[in-house]
């Protein structure tokens, strides 16, 4: 059994819903540091943030929201994120 909230959509479909936008930022966020451990988790945050104001990822989990983002596609490639953790000398 799922832990998710669940939310009606229009048509009456359930589905699992992260309630606060910040715990969908945060999720999001972890995932995407999971990812790509040299992201910078300011970057990771607030790129996040910018997809939390929009309803169709928003309504999606957080962490598929943050695997789609590095998934690619066939043309571009994952996602290409230039705030990067300096190497360590």
């Amino acid at each position: 059994m799922s832990t998710e909230p669940l939310r009606l959509d229009e048509a009456g479909a359930v589905f699992a819903y992260v309630n606060t936008t910040s715990a969908w930022v945060h999720r999001c966020a972890r995932r995407m540091l999971e990812l790509d451990p040299e992201l910078d988790p300011m970057a990771a945050m607030h790129t996040v943030d910018g997809l939390a104001t929009s309803s169709r990822w928003r309504l999606m989990l957080p962490e598929a929201v943050a695997e789609a983002l590095y998934a690619g596609d066939a043309h571009n490639g994952p996602l290409a994120l230039a705030h990067r953790q300096a190497p360590e000398a």
